[in-house]
């Protein structure tokens, strides 16, 4: 998982993940399914239209947690396509997109229901956790058995680069506040001084 700090980057040319990173990797895969199983169910996105809802610090984590990541992957995939210069303006882009998306949506809900949480702006949300839930998960996999060093979202720059025939950037860094890019250095150097001593 990410979090809103700028992410240093390295070239792709980085080794690749060990069996310690893809295991790292393996439970954050599991913390990504067990979330998501944690809010999808026969209900669907009505289960977050109870305003109980929002007394709930753990949903509000989710929710910060996911948006922060969005904006983070936004960030990484417009340096792949488009250059580091235009990294800041997609994810300013973003944000106000999103900002634009909710207001709309809270006022329809007053509008039609008396409420701002509801029908649409609770189904929004719970669709947007959702489909981020699922983005970490598939990425977290694909990390795995590409063996993508770094945090987990720099899987689809990676993706992205190999198909355009370029190449990828490794995000390290605070980017990455589970620590991956730190458990993969430690297992570099590591395997560095292995060989090093065995020469």
């Amino acid at each position: 998982m990410s979090s809103g700090a700028s992410p240093s980057r390295v070239a792709s040319k980085l080794p690749r993940t060990g069996p310690l990173g893809r295991v790292a990797r393996a439970v954050l895969a599991t913390a990504y399914a067990a979330t998501f199983l944690s809010i999808v169910d026969w209900r669907g996105s009505a289960r977050f239209r109870n305003p109980h809802i929002l007394s709930e610090p753990t949903a509000w984590f989710l929710h910060l947690l996911m948006f922060t990541t969005f904006v983070i992957l936004v960030g990484a995939l417009a340096t792949t396509l488009a250059g580091p210069a235009a990294k800041r303006r997609f994810q300013v882009g973003a944000i106000g997109a999103s900002v634009t998306v909710v207001a709309i949506a809270a006022l329809i809900g007053l509008g039609t229901r008396g409420a701002a949480w509801g029908f649409p702006l609770a189904d929004l949300v719970w669709w947007f956790d959702v489909l981020m839930l699922s983005a970490g998960l598939v990425a977290t996999l694909l990390a795995i058995i590409l063996g993508t060093p770094g945090c987990e979202i720099g899987v689809w720059s990676e993706l992205v680069a190999r198909r355009r025939g370029g190449h990828a950037e490794t995000h390290v860094g605070l980017a990455c506040i589970v620590g991956l890019h730190l458990l993969d250095a430690w297992e570099a150097r590591a395997r560095v001084s292995t060989k090093q001593s065995l020469s």
